[in-house]
């Protein structure tokens, strides 16, 4: 039985058998007349070129610079028919390792790359294969900063759209043209997570309406905000509604211009440690920073309403208190007499400096009030589902 199994083996070994001799001969066949210079189609036919892409991760967004740093890699497919042989010839060989540096590759460039210009690949040796029909596969990889437009006016819970434009530079239509390799999707087999950006899609498609095939990569990223969810929209919302509270607290105290100034500074101290984490963009602003500054400017407006209504409260009499001040509390006193019991419109009511500070109190609380309601339901507006998981 084991010379049966060693017999086999023997024969195996006869027919199959394939040597370092077999392969430096079907290269050297191969490479003979070969020139790399020229494509391998006539210019009467169309060199289809599959491509595929595969994420492998996204390195950092800039805001500022408009730019996305990404590490991908490509599957590129294509036939050169000079590469092709009979299996048969040389002891069943079907796949030939090669140096692409020796064999025509087209020049496929990253059009919208921020640092360079280059075909992917160059410089860095790629190896390859051919399979014996001639087919071609080639699989170079980089890694670039892409331009990309941004819109953080939902800072931060903001969404990317970013774009890489692919040509086969130097081959313009109808003497190239690309194929997809995944259908219509990026490969995401290899791909580390980010842990500031969620990559939430990645499509791949295929423009021929210029003068160049062009494949278009879509990347759509989201950021993850819980950190700045946390260390800068909230405390900034809350300082906002901390701000109100300077009018509930009495006139008596004697505690309003000191817990207004000191809110007032707060805040200020916050804006200039919480805008080194926020993008500084004009074009569009982002609307938390907006926010930011409403709210010191509410702060302001704060002191300057408390600083009123505290020499009001002390004035000796009531002609130094501005008339139309006067006009209000007294409607505001005939509106809420007329809610207890009938009351004669005709009949002259008297305000005291009382009325006038509650007057005041009342606006300003109100008014402030909403801006920080407004603040609220612009962050309930943009992300709802945070404020879900922060509640319920």
């Amino acid at each position: 039985m084991k010379l049966f199994f060693h017999f086999i083996s023997m024969l195996f070994c006869l027919v199959y058998g394939q040597t370092i001799s077999d392969v430096n001969t079907l290269y050297k066949d191969l490479m003979t007349n070969y020139s790399k210079g020229v494509i391998p189609t006539p210019s009467t036919e169309t060199l289809n070129i599959s491509i595929g892409v595969f994420i492998v991760s996204i390195n950092y967004f800039r805001e500022v610079e408009e730019s996305i740093s990404v590490t991908c890699s490509f599957t590129v497919d294509w036939t050169d028919t000079r590469l092709a042989w009979n299996p048969s010839t040389y002891n069943n060989v079907n796949v030939l390792l090669i140096d692409m540096e020796n064999i025509w590759i087209p020049n496929i460039v990253l059009l919208n790359r921020v640092d360079k210009i280059e075909p992917i690949g160059d410089g860095v040796k790629f190896s390859g294969a051919v399979n014996s029909t001639g087919n071609v596969h080639y699989a170079p990889g980089l890694v670039a900063d892409v331009k990309c437009v941004t819109d953080i006016s939902k800072f931060p819970f903001d969404r990317q759209t970013c774009t890489l434009h692919i040509v086969p530079w130097g081959t313009n239509l109808p003497y190239a043209m690309f194929k997809n390799f995944f259908n219509n999707t990026c490969n995401l087999d290899y791909y580390s997570v980010n842990s500031d950006w969620t990559l939430e899609e990645c499509s791949l498609r295929i423009d021929n309406s210029k003068a160049y095939t062009e494949l278009i990569v879509t990347l759509k990223i989201k950021r993850s905000s819980l950190y700045f969810a946390i260390m800068v929209v909230f405390p900034t919302l809350l300082l906002g509604f901390l701000n109100p509270l300077v009018f509930i607290l009495p006139v008596e105290t004697g505690d309003r211009i000191g817990l207004s100034v000191t809110l007032l500074l707060s805040y200020a101290v916050f804006l200039t440690l919480a805008s080194a984490s926020v993008p500084a963009t004009s074009n569009p602003m982002c609307t938390l920073l907006i926010i930011m500054v409403a709210i010191i400017a509410i702060s302001g407006v704060i002191v300057y309403g408390t600083t009123i209504t505290i020499k009001y409260h002390y004035t000796e009499s009531m002609d130094a208190i501005w008339s139309p001040f006067i006009k209000l509390a007294r409607w505001r006193v005939r509106r809420k007499l007329t809610l207890i019991e009938p009351f004669d419109p005709k009949k002259e009511l008297s305000v005291t400096k009382k009325d006038v500070i509650d007057l005041l109190d009342f606006l300003f609380f109100l008014w402030i009030l909403y801006n920080s309601v407004c603040s609220w339901n612009w962050i309930l507006y943009t992300r709802f589902d945070l404020m879900c998981c922060f509640f319920f």
